[in-house]
């Protein structure tokens, strides 16, 4: 099989770069061996290195990665390499194939440039030897909301009373199911102490009815840790959310807090 590199999407400022990729352990070493001035920001999952170091950084990062910069998307007729982070939605017939019962996975991650800031979700459905990915974003969202939103985006294709493993690595957004946090949010009128709503409680009211017409188990993975559905969903995710022209999240509150 042909060795096809992944995407890294590089932006600028006047004093930094922000370099935003999937997981490769091989990279991670070198850019820590190779630059001192590294750091990884954990909200926006993204390395941020002094633009001092521009031409090291691109020459490491330039072995593992096809290399967008300026948050420019790749072009559609550049190649096969170029187009590692576009959603392979070839197999959408899959919803088709799908009946009620069906046993499958879902794979869900979330992104956003900035926290709150343009955002964007990943998925991909595997059903026996089918598979189906989906990507999407809004213009103004938070990291939270493109995690739970994944997960939403897989659940409403499918048909009634599936048999659902959901894979995230948001602690968020399986705690909140499997601890009973969502549920008792909703037995509480979705209002916190102090009289403040509940963050995200438009998609917590979706998740719960979604999830009470399957059986459904939410797992946790860890992030950057090798599993290739992870590190496909993140990739997808951050170039949904790096897209002009992006739609509104309009359940988005300035005023609620991502906890």
């Amino acid at each position: 099989m042909q060795n096809i590199k992944r995407t890294a999407y590089f932006s600028y400022t006047e004093t930094h770069i922000t370099i935003t990729s999937p997981y490769d352990a091989d990279f991670v070493a070198q850019l820590k061996s190779g630059l001192k001035s590294r750091k990884w920001h954990p909200v926006k999952k993204a390395w941020i290195v002094d633009i001092k170091e521009r031409h090291i950084l691109t020459e490491i990062a330039g072995r593992f990665y096809d290399l967008v910069e300026n948050n420019q998307t790749p072009d559609t007729d550049a190649g096969a390499s170029q187009l590692s982070a576009v959603p392979d939605e070839s197999a959408a017939d899959i919803t088709l194939v799908l009946k009620p019962g069906s046993e499958l996975e879902i794979w869900a991650d979330g992104s956003c440039v900035k926290n709150p800031g343009p955002g964007g979700y990943g998925i991909i459905v595997k059903y026996q030897a089918h598979k189906w990915e989906k990507a999407g974003g809004f213009r103004l969202t938070t990291n939270n909301r493109m995690e739970i939103t994944g997960v939403l985006v897989a659940l409403e294709a499918l048909p009634a009373k599936c048999k659902v493993t959901i894979f995230s690595d948001s602690q968020y957004v399986v705690n909140s199911m499997t601890k009973g946090w969502a549920k008792r949010w909703k037995s509480e009128g979705w209002i916190k102490k102090g009289g403040k709503t509940v963050p995200n409680a438009d998609l917590w009211k979706k998740m719960l009815d979604l999830c009470a017409k399957h059986k459904v188990e939410f797992k946790w993975v860890k992030g950057h840790n090798g599993s290739p559905e992870n590190e496909r969903c993140d990739q997808m995710a951050q170039f949904a959310a790096h897209q002009p022209n992006l739609p509104e999240d309009k359940g988005y509150k300035k005023n609620e807090s991502e906890a």
